[in-house]
């Protein structure tokens, strides 16, 4: 089993810059994958998240990435990383589901899916795809039909497979790995340069998610 920690990014960017100082530190490795776009994609470029998809399509179904191995996404221009990969790994096979989504507390892109969700007792029920972690066969059957258009939104896409799927998923409804900041108070969250602490648990990795990026500036 191998490993491999992948993000998209088709124009640098300082967040991402800060993403691969930490893993340079840890002496971890993550595919920067997108490069060869070289033209801006997200909230503010018609939002057009089809590259992502794109990306993690043939990412994934590599001739050299086999079934077995973990492969974990993380967006690369609002996420702040804070934990390593060996705890990462050991977290999400202790969740025993083949696929782990970050989770929110609002259900976008499209709020008429939210009576879809069963787990409404928790804070954040609803799928975000800015983060999540699979076992490469499992994230294969979830896109082994999936045709690439630029105007594909990505959250659409994991959620639509989120319900088509049901024993593939589960979402980190207790922020082990990943926490999701839209719809919470950023200032219940502690962070001294080294670790993230939300109610009393410590998440691998937060995103800022939304339009609305001036938060990042609370963690640089």
């Amino acid at each position: 089993m191998n490993f491999y920690h992948i993000t998209i990014a088709t124009k640098p960017h300082p967040i991402l810059d800060n993403i691969i100082n930490k893993i340079t530190k840890n002496k971890e490795c993550i595919y920067v994958l997108g490069a060869n776009e070289n033209r801006n994609i997200g909230w503010n470029d018609k939002a057009n998240f089809g590259v992502k998809l794109k990306e993690v399509h043939d990412f994934i179904f590599n001739s050299n990435i086999q079934n077995e191995d973990i492969v974990l996404f993380t967006d690369a221009y609002d996420v702040i990383y804070a934990g390593n990969h060996v705890d990462i790994v050991k977290r999400f096979i202790n969740m025993n589901s083949p696929i782990v989504f970050g989770c929110e507390t609002t259900c976008n892109p499209d709020p008429d899916k939210a009576n879809m969700y069963t787990n409404k007792n928790v804070k954040f029920p609803y799928l975000n795809s800015g983060m999540f972690i699979g076992i490469v066969g499992a994230l294969r059957e979830c896109m082994k039909n999936y045709v690439y258009e630029d105007k594909h939104d990505d959250q659409r896409f994991w959620t639509q497979k989120f319900f088509e799927y049901p024993k593939l998923f589960t979402l980190d409804y207790e922020n082990q790995l990943f926490l999701n900041t839209y719809g919470i108070d950023i200032e219940d969250i502690k962070w001294n340069k080294h670790q993230i602490e939300y109610e009393n648990k410590n998440p691998m990795i937060v995103h800022v998610n939304g339009p609305d990026k001036k938060d990042l500036n609370r963690f640089l």
